[in-house]
């Protein structure tokens, strides 16, 4: 079967000033887009992208959330429009009802870029409306970047890179004394964390610091170990995760 290209050309949507978002999109979607589909976006501005995917998955029901008001003309009856707040838990049960009772196959937030609000209406969507398999789409994550952005901050940490041997030794020694002493382990913790925080600095403002988050929830079955970890045990919701410039594409397990 001959590739589906995703050209935004002809369309009212930012996608097209981002050709990399496309070729991720081509990646994650080719196998769905002569599928039912049920795709859900929100933050869809004038609509345009909506009519992207109305075009891109030709049998696909393609559902729109946005703050505005948005009037559409679509002849296929396809589009679904929805005027309302992402972080609206009863709107977005609303929506998932109505248009996909078993779950949404692939769920888009290229809406607010707020932290928090991207937190709410992601572990709802994600743990209520999106199918095992599905495909939830972070868009502009690195708007935590940003010193003008609501809550986003100028980057300005610079690792330092010089290895210090000293150092390395006292921690090692650390590391040694907890698996010869396991009575004095909370102790030796604490000082392990006062030490190794120094390590590594990291940027955690806004969407940045959201995308972190997932990130440990990727590490999960190793977080709750019952030998190494803090138990109840339990596997990673997410089947994977990959994060691209200014998008994170997670598979729900």
């Amino acid at each position: 079967m001959a590739k589906k290209v995703l050209d935004a050309a002809e369309y009212d949507t930012d996608k097209a000033e981002h050709a990399h978002y496309l070729r991720n999109y081509e990646e994650h979607f080719q196998s769905l887009h002569d599928e039912p589909v049920k795709l859900l976006e929100l933050g869809v501005f004038k609509g345009g992208s909506l009519l992207l995917w109305r075009d891109y998955f030709p049998r696909g029901t393609i559902v729109g959330l946005d703050l505005n008001r948005v009037d559409l003309p679509d002849e296929s009856g396809r589009i679904r429009l929805y005027q309302g707040r992402q972080e609206d838990t009863d709107l977005l049960d609303r929506i998932a009802n109505e248009n996909a009772p078993e779950g949404f196959d692939i769920i888009i937030d290229d809406c607010s870029h707020i932290g928090e609000l991207t937190r709410l209406s992601f572990w709802h969507l994600f743990d209520n409306h999106l199918k095992p398999g599905g495909v939830y789409v972070i868009e502009d994550w690195s708007t935590g970047y940003w010193d003008s952005f609501f809550d986003g901050a100028a980057f300005s940490y610079a690792p330092k890179l010089h290895f210090s041997p000293a150092g390395f030794k006292v921690r090692s020694k650390l590391a040694h004394l907890q698996r010869s002493a396991p009575f004095l382990s909370g102790i030796v913790t604490y000082a392990k964390r006062l030490l190794n925080r120094r390590q590594f600095r990291s940027h955690n403002y806004g969407l940045v610091g959201f995308v972190k988050e997932l990130v440990d929830e990727c590490g999960m079955a190793d977080i709750t170990r019952a030998d190494l970890g803090t138990p109840p045990y339990r596997l990673s919701k997410f089947k994977h995760m990959k994060i691209a410039p200014g998008q994170v594409f997670i598979v729900k397990a």
